[in-house]
């Protein structure tokens, strides 16, 4: 077939096809600049279950971010698991202590809605000289109570708790008061503004292709090939002497640009070139790995087996 003019994915070029101004550095100014709140500080979010503090939280760096249930997950795999929360929470006090003293900012994503554990923290910072800012959301009740249904059974807050939790959450002007540097409504900070900001300035990813079409675990053992034979960008998953090779078919039609895996086969026309299969997943990815027959290949060389591309 001729006519055809492969290219590399749109969001995921290989790495050689960037040009300069498609990679934007982010800006030297501070990353919070925009809300003009410290920083480094500790960010204190505050709020029942369910009032929205992890996607606030995903407004600040990933780095930045400390969260009990994320805790509770590395040490129980499971976010959920409350029987492991005296183990995450000294994983949770080590990590805080650790950036604190080092002066990295840090966001604290819990519902500390009793003073106790809000003392223990404004106290950490002032141990640390940093200042303390609290982030209230102040969502209503019955939201936080329907967003109850959309988590797994050990992670819903009964709704005696979450009154409870609803009823502590303080005011700003409260929370001055228990020593905060500063306090604000969530809902009177641009943080749409800051991640959107964080995003348009952040590097492009280079493997955002690869991340979508087969997952994180796969992505990071991918690298793209410098070469390009044939016009395709190519690469491969390997790991130690273990690989797939991969590259990105464009079949001058618009709706149909796929991956393609390299297959460990013979074309039945004996032409020496390699075989490839379309692969969509990592599902596909294992196929192939295992050697199980696909329905189409294509042969680089004679058009075997499918289609041609040469």
């Amino acid at each position: 077939m001729t006519g055809r003019r492969p290219r590399p994915p749109a969001l995921c070029a290989h790495p050689t096809a960037l040009h300069p101004e498609d990679c934007v550095h982010p800006l030297s100014e501070p990353t919070l600049a925009p809300l003009s709140l410290p920083e480094p500080a500790l960010y204190v979010l505050i709020g029942p279950g369910g009032s929205g503090k992890s996607t606030v939280a995903t407004c600040f760096p990933a780095e930045w971010r400390l969260s009990l249930d994320d805790c509770r997950a590395r040490v129980a795999d499971d976010p959920g698991a409350q029987e492991a929360t005296p183990d995450a929470v000294t994983l949770f006090l080590l990590a805080l202590d650790a950036r604190l003293k080092r002066r990295k900012p840090t966001v604290v994503d819990a519902t500390n809605t009793e003073q106790a554990h809000r003392t223990g923290l404004v106290r950490q910072a002032q141990r640390h000289e940093i200042p303390a800012v609290a982030i209230v959301l102040r969502t209503p009740l019955e939201i936080c109570k329907d967003r109850q249904q959309d988590r797994p059974a050990n992670r819903q807050v009964p709704d005696p708790a979450l009154i409870q939790q609803f009823e502590g959450t303080p005011s700003p002007e409260h929370l001055v008061g228990e020593g905060f540097t500063s306090a604000h409504y969530a809902d009177e900070l641009d943080l749409l503004g800051l991640l959107l900001r964080r995003s348009a300035t952040a590097d492009r990813d280079p493997l955002a292709d690869i991340r979508y079409a087969f997952g994180d675990d796969l992505a990071a053992t991918f690298s793209w090939h410098d070469e390009r034979p044939r016009d395709f960008a190519t690469g491969a998953f390997r790991i130690a002497s273990r690989e797939i090779f991969v590259r990105w078919m464009d079949d001058a039609d618009p709706y149909d640009h796929h991956w393609q895996a390299q297959f460990d086969g013979a074309c039945i026309n004996g032409c020496p070139r390699p075989l490839w299969v379309k692969v969509t997943n990592a599902t596909d990815l294992r196929s192939v790995y295992a050697g199980a027959a696909p329905d189409e290949l294509w042969c680089d060389g004679c058009g075997g087996p499918g289609l041609a591309i040469g």
